[in-house]
């Protein structure tokens, strides 16, 4: 395992690491975490730091650990080491920045916007190869649009029913050999929550797109 995703373990164990840090210590967070000091202080490596910690607790740290695991794993085998370093930096990036041009005085932090961009970047693979990931990848994916997408809209109650509807959806349609349409159903899936979620002003949207055009390019896609 080690030898075969060194990027997506090794990323997923220093996520750990400082996670136990902030629960032992909940300074970390203040530290580490997206603030109003990067434009008055300029603080810019907290768009980086802001990747590492999870202000949200528990549930936000190992629901994108798992993400990070199960669609890293993914991309990183498909696209090399480079190529997965390129996708998770830029996305997780490119939802800070986003964050900071919309709301510079908020503060925040956590790797999803990088995981997003990772499942942008298993999309494009998937459109372009014809083959599903492995269902929990593929169930993690649509899980991933389709609740985040609609909790910015409508909240956690909607957001915990849509998600659930998408689970089952994507199992039965997974079951039934429909593979086809569960590869282009994921591809509007995720592209369509991308745009909703960017339109909103939910920097999981940057994250997603920014995965979905950097692997459109020729630059980032998978060996042959």
């Amino acid at each position: 395992m080690l030898r075969a995703y060194p990027l997506t373990l090794g990323v997923a164990l220093l996520g750990t690491l400082v996670f136990a840090a902030q629960v032992a210590q909940p300074a970390v967070v203040g530290a580490l975490q997206r603030s109003p000091d990067i434009v008055h202080g300029g603080q810019w490596w907290r768009l980086i730091g802001a990747l590492l910690v999870q202000p949200s607790g528990w549930g936000q740290f190992a629901y994108n650990t798992l993400g990070l695991l199960l669609v890293g794993a993914a991309v990183e085998r498909a696209y090399g080491r480079l190529r997965w370093l390129l996708v998770f930096l830029a996305s997780g990036l490119a939802g800070g920045v986003f964050m900071l041009v919309l709301r510079p005085a908020d503060s925040g932090g956590g790797s999803s916007d990088a995981v997003a961009g990772l499942i942008g970047a298993l999309v494009v693979l998937a459109w372009r190869t014809r083959r599903l990931p492995p269902l929990p990848t593929l169930l993690y994916a649509a899980h991933f649009a389709v609740y985040l997408s609609v909790l910015a809209a409508w909240g956690v109650l909607a957001a915990t029913v849509a998600g659930t509807l998408a689970l089952a959806a994507a199992a039965a349609a997974h079951r039934a050999g429909l593979r086809r349409p569960l590869t282009a159903g994921l591809a509007a899936l995720v592209l369509t929550a991308a745009v909703a979620m960017a339109v909103i002003g939910d920097a999981h949207g940057a994250g997603l797109l920014t995965g979905l055009a950097l692997t459109a390019l020729p630059l980032v896609r998978p060996p042959a």
